[in-house]
């Protein structure tokens, strides 16, 4: 399942017996593990961690086969980069329901040795020991990928009330472009702004925010868009370096933006376009990205789609790495000359 089953079925309090986390975005795999490691220990769990290198099978079993001395049930997280074998996970499950309690919680990363491929691989052959009917007994397997802006919120506006951070939406949706919509780098930055018990303010982000480097793409897609040079703020950009992964996303993401507030212009006019971007920034925020989006055609956004599309499988066909983005933004050009 996805993340959004996940959460209806944490929403309906659905118990979880075990749960493989695994996909593209790290910290959404240790948000969750941490979300249901919290339930277990709230009921009284006995916690037995193995991480990464500290993981040894027959002691994780034998947390499940002999009990806790104090009578608790026992859950047992394990964190790993390596693919446990298929045998050695379906006899963890058999024992956790064999023996009536207790809690599986296991977290799949991505070494950094491994490609993409070869990690989707090992993580889909550890699936089928957590899918079938095991799903009535409570067992699940969950895939997270990189999340967009609505995902995203959610827990950026979670963790700002943890905080005690008082902060208005459009900021939580600054400082996630400032990070090139990493929810991770988004979370350790928003903690900095914890010092503050008054609201924090837009000039304060623009003042103490740090993103992925001092030039940020939007500011490149608008000198694209209003016809201007944007070569000299391109240069700054490349230099400072970027994960070109992270780059197309956040290029997509914001002409599909501009594309849903035009949507909502010819559907229903242009009252409520907060509803169409999901939060309500500052008014000449809100006319400047309207006027972006209404300037281009809908023959005009299909193009521009196609190319960004194109950028992105040949990164993944490893075509072109390095070069996508300004061979993106001459295409671009193009098609709105």
């Amino acid at each position: 399942m996805y993340k959004k089953e996940l959460d209806t079925k944490l929403a309906q309090k659905t118990q979880i017996r075990a749960i493989f986390l695994y996909g593209a975005d790290t910290f959404l795999i240790g948000h969750y593990g941490e979300k249901i490691a919290k339930i277990a220990l709230d009921r009284g769990c006995e916690k037995n961690s193995f991480y990464f290198g500290e993981f040894d099978f027959q002691n994780a079993l034998n947390c499940f086969s002999q009990g806790s001395l104090f009578g608790d049930e026992a859950l047992v997280w394990i964190k790993v980069e390596k693919k446990i074998p298929k045998k050695q996970l379906d006899t963890l499950l058999e024992t956790l329901l064999k023996n009536g309690s207790g809690v599986l919680i296991l977290e799949f990363y991505q070494a950094e040795n491994k490609t993409n491929a070869e990690y989707m691989a090992d993580a889909k052959a550890m699936v089928g020991s957590f899918g079938g009917s095991l799903a009535k007994q409570g067992v699940f397997e969950v895939r997270f990928f990189a999340p967009n802006f609505y995902e995203a919120m959610p827990i950026l506006q979670e963790y700002a009330r943890e905080l005690q951070i008082k902060i208005p939406d459009f900021l939580l949706h600054k400082i996630f472009e400032q990070q090139n919509l990493d929810l991770g780098l988004s979370i350790s930055e928003l903690r900095k702004y914890g010092i503050f018990t008054q609201e924090i303010t837009a000039e304060m982000v623009d003042s103490l925010g740090y993103g992925l480097g001092s030039v940020e793409v939007d500011e490149i897609l608008e000198l694209l868009l209003l016809k201007k040079p944007y070569f000299a703020k391109l240069s700054q950009f490349l230099e400072q370096g970027f994960d070109e992964n992270q780059l197309v996303r956040a290029v997509q993401k914001y002409f599909f933006t501009l594309f849903l507030l035009t949507s909502h212009i010819r559907l229903k006019g242009d009252s409520n376009l907060a509803d169409a971007l999901g939060y309500n920034p500052p008014k000449a925020i809100l006319e400047r990205k309207k006027s972006f989006a209404t300037a281009i055609r809908e023959a005009q956004y299909e193009s521009i789609f196609l190319i960004l599309n194109t950028w992105r499988e040949e990164l993944f066909k490893g075509m072109n790495r390095g070069n996508g983005f300004l061979s993106a933004l001459i295409k671009i050009q193009a098609v709105l000359r």
